[in-house]
């Protein structure tokens, strides 16, 4: 038999400082705890307001892509610190 995986999840939800970029598809993000996170920006990545720069509060929606990766399906900026 095959075994298939039906779970559905919807995007998840991260907010955080900008902190570094990788080329010009990846960001590094800062929660308040320290933890850092890697996110991956392409065609389909929706920005709800300007592109963000080093110190930009953002809201970032994100799904795991066929890679595992956080691709980012919408981003904005929420305030410039």
């Amino acid at each position: 038999g095959f075994l298939t995986n039906t779970a559905v999840a919807g995007p998840g939800i991260y907010y955080g400082r900008v902190v570094g970029f990788v080329f010009t598809n990846t960001i590094h993000v800062e929660e308040e705890t320290g933890r850092i996170s890697l996110f991956w920006l392409g065609h389909r990545s929706r920005l709800d307001s300007r592109a963000p720069f080093f110190g930009d509060t953002v809201r970032i929606e994100y799904v795991k892509d066929a890679l595992g990766r956080n691709a980012v399906t919408r981003i904005t900026v929420m305030r410039r610190k």
